[in-house]
């Protein structure tokens, strides 16, 4: 299983939804695991540098 994922969500900038693209981390658990955010980006391209220097 990937320890890793990019994830695509929602945030608000002030009052202004916009698109956040969040690098995530699985922390793992004792009877199960749960996802946790990294960063979050407003383009894909930059979570895409994170994940990949993450790995």
């Amino acid at each position: 299983m990937k320890r890793y994922r990019i994830v695509q969500g929602s945030a608000y900038n002030g009052c202004f939804p916009i698109t956040v693209w969040w690098v995530q981390v699985r922390k793992d658990g004792f009877f199960s695991d749960k996802w946790v955010n990294v960063k979050g980006f407003d383009t894909y391209q930059r979570a895409l540098d994170l994940y990949n220097l993450l790995q």
